[in-house]
């Protein structure tokens, strides 16, 4: 069931004021809430962090940053801030309606109601309250109360779009369809380019079966919005059922024009090329939809089905075969695999499939089962259809699961922090990732020549830059100074050459065995180097995986960090305080698959550190990668709040629930 959002209003936004700040706390929050409004949502976080910083005492900075990270889908970081703005002031209404909001993102129906009763007990006229309400009990089934919250929304504003065409859906729920169309005629005359209004409507008009009236809308619809996929894939829908053939193959091949990754798209494209005798193009958009959605038992039938009709019934039955597998109560498939059998003169094969067949669906008719599943058992459905994205049907729910666009995400560690090139010009504009006082009274104590900073974004020096740095610490070895192996060998790994630079380290450490950052970057060079070594005609990756692919998770070849981890323990052992060590020996602990022991020392550097947003992102990713969602979240929306933009991404695909 789709509802479409109604919040948040941004209205309020240029209202609130607070009468106790400074001029320049008002001149940020200021800032902030253009940053919002003008979708600048990383930024406006950046404002309200600093006013947070000098004032934590006022609710309001709490709230618009909430309201920036819901808008990054951030729903869990989102709820923090609003749960902290009310207790601070009690009595926010607004903070209870959005912290009601992100609940109801979050799947936290109840508390979401409970948060939408006290909004409404604050202040009973707001009509965003009962909007919101609505949105929440439907998701609960709720119809008939979501029905009443919509109607008194409206009765409070009259010209809300959002609530026309959410009542237009659970009206469709209560099968009161003539209604649900009566709300999309009135949100259309409220705003006339409204594609959601005309898409809603031409997808009702289809369930309607006024298929010619269905395509108008969503031609209408698509003038306003020509690539929007949902309704070019509603039209193909209805296209189809005006016999326009033709027409519905446009629409499928724009769609995948659109969107390459896009599921419904091929499999929709599938079974029409499959329909119209274009059987070996229908089995290659199979095998597309195949790759995105491997464990699903429809498209291995439907697939067996069309190389059936093509002669290929080995095809068809090994196809058939991974259907039951997945499901074995698949009773059409063992039908359709009798078939082939029959074919291929496997008689008895044949029977006994037939039988099986029969014996599922005798079992289900004497259960009267009447779960999602039954259908899978029903000879009369069609598994053959075609999906139409605005479809509100449990049986259409359950072709295709998950998001595709999960499946081809690579997401990585934070890269090792080294110790790195710093130009005395970044120094004296203060442009450094991290501040590291023991390294700054290293680099005075050398005179800045050179100087170092802590760095994970590894960008290359010049050529002319490496070469001189390196010819001077020569220079400076030959005079006796045996710290000049570390200027070289810190360079030589910037440059990559990681024997060289593990020569040098050696060296260094050889005359100094209590120099903790020499132990420090010899571990990354080893870790770099084995990095390299493995990737060189190998396709492995020592980075976590975040696919849901148990059998690669299951082969993850486990590399050996232990010379690197040896180094890490030293320099910890001579700085128990070394930030970085802690997040460097994290990284490899992770990459070594010892998940509890990277946990702990991304802990310990985040302990040091609590900005250290590089650490609190990895650790949210090994909680990822065994499954722990609810800590994932957490440290994911920290790791966002702190500047690290690449983790709403994560939030966004790995965490939040699908509706």
């Amino acid at each position: 069931m789709r509802l479409y959002r109604l919040l948040i209003l941004l209205s309020f936004i240029f209202c609130l004021k607070i009468a106790s700040a400074q001029l320049n706390t008002e001149n940020l929050l200021s800032k902030g809430r253009n940053a919002i409004y003008f979708d600048d949502y990383t930024e406006a976080i950046i404002k309200f962090n600093e006013i947070i910083r000098v004032k934590p005492y006022l609710p309001e900075p709490y709230l618009f940053r909430a309201l920036a990270k819901y808008y990054l889908e951030d729903f869990e970081g989102a709820e923090i801030d609003y749960t902290k703005a009310i207790s601070i002031n009690p009595n926010y209404t607004l903070a209870y309606l959005y912290r009601g909001v992100a609940n109801n993102h979050l799947s936290r129906y109840r508390q979401a109601l409970k948060d939408f009763d006290m909004a409404e007990d604050l202040n009973p006229s707001n009509p965003d309250i009962f909007a919101n309400r609505g949105i929440t009990l439907a998701a609960l089934k709720r119809f008939n109360e979501a029905e009443t919250n919509y109607t008194k929304a409206l009765n409070l504003k009259k010209d809300m779009i959002g609530a026309y065409l959410n009542r237009a859906v659970v009206r469709e729920q209560l099968e009161d369809i003539d209604g649900a169309i009566a709300d999309c005629n009135k949100a259309v005359q409220l705003n006339n380019f409204s594609a959601d209004a005309f898409g809603h409507r031409a997808y009702l008009k289809y369930k309607n079966k006024q298929f010619k009236e269905s395509v108008e809308d969503y031609e209408r619809a698509l003038k306003i919005n020509p690539k929007d996929s949902r309704l070019i894939m509603g039209r193909g829908i209805s296209n189809y059922a005006t016999k326009n053939l033709k027409g519905a193959l446009a629409d499928y091949d724009k769609v995948i024009e659109l969107d390459p990754n896009n599921a419904y798209g091929y499999y929709n494209r599938a079974l029409l090329k499959s329909e119209v005798g274009d059987f070996n193009s229908a089995i290659d958009d199979f095998n597309m939809v195949l790759d995105m959605n491997p464990d699903n038992m429809l498209i291995y039938f439907n697939r067996g089905l069309v190389k059936a009709d093509i002669g290929d019934n080995l095809g068809a039955i090994a196809d058939y075969t991974t259907a039951i597998k997945i499901y074995p109560d698949f009773a059409k498939a063992y039908l359709a695999r009798s078939s082939a059998k029959r074919d291929i003169n496997d008689l008895d094969g044949s029977i006994e499939d037939r039988n099986q067949g029969l014996i599922i669906i005798d079992k289900y008719k004497r259960m009267k089962n009447e779960g999602s599943m039954a259908a899978f058992v029903d000879t009369t459905e069609n598994f053959q259809r075609l999906i139409d994205l605005n479809s509100r049907e449990k049986i259409i729910e359950e072709i295709i699961k998950g998001r595709v666009q999960d499946k081809f995400v690579a997401i990585q560690l934070e890269k090792d922090f080294h110790i790195s090139h710093l130009s005395i010009d970044s120094l004296r504009a203060g442009r450094m990732q991290y501040y590291d006082q023991e390294l700054m009274n290293y680099n005075q104590k050398h005179n800045y020549s050179p100087a170092f900073t802590f760095s994970n974004k590894h960008y290359p020096s010049s050529k002319n830059l490496v070469d001189q740095q390196i010819k001077n610490a020569e220079l400076e070895i030959k005079l006796g100074n045996s710290e000049a192996y570390f200027f070289k060998g810190s360079y030589e790994l910037s440059n990559k050459k990681y024997n060289n630079a593990i020569a040098s380290f050696n060296a260094c450490i050889e005359k100094n065995r209590k120099f903790a950052f020499a132990y420090f970057n010899r571990a990354n060079a080893i870790v770099d180097m084995t990095d390299y070594i493995q990737s060189i005609g190998v396709n492995i990756d020592t980075n976590l995986s975040l696919n849901d692919d148990t059998k690669n998770k299951n082969h993850e070849i486990i590399v050996d960090y232990s010379s690197a981890i040896m180094d890490f323990n030293k320099a910890l052992e001579l700085n128990s305080d070394f930030i970085f060590a802690y997040f460097n020996r994290g990284n490899t602990y992770a990459k070594s698959k010892q998940f509890d022991k990277a946990i702990s020392d991304y802990t310990r550097a985040i302990e040091l550190d609590s900005r250290l947003k590089e650490a609190y992102f990895n650790r949210g990713l090994v909680y990822l990668y065994n499954n722990d969602k609810t800590s994932a979240y957490g440290d994911l929306s920290k790791a966002g709040e702190l500047g690290l933009l690449d983790a709403y991404n994560v939030i966004k695909r790995y965490c939040n629930k699908e509706k």
